[in-house]
């Protein structure tokens, strides 16, 4: 079985909570990490810190993690 976290950070996670969540998924042997490119948040929920930039994200991650695939469901088109 291939287990795969997906995160929605413009819910309210900074690039230190989604760095841990990636570290740790890669610890616990899941086999990706990946997340929404969403700006505005969504419900009833303050957003807070604020959105990251999903490509500097992965970026970010891809050079703090050695083995576990990085990536997102959405990402728009240009086109």
């Amino acid at each position: 079985m291939r287990l795969r976290i997906f995160t929605e950070p413009q819910q309210g996670a900074s690039y230190a909570t989604l760095r841990r969540v990636a570290i740790i998924a890669e610890e616990l042997g899941f086999d990706a990490f990946f997340r929404s490119d969403h700006y505005l948040k969504m419900g009833n929920v303050s957003g807070l810190p604020g959105p990251t930039d999903t490509w500097a994200t992965l970026a970010g991650l891809a050079a703090e993690t050695s083995r576990i695939r990085l990536g997102t469901l959405v990402t728009k088109s240009t086109r």
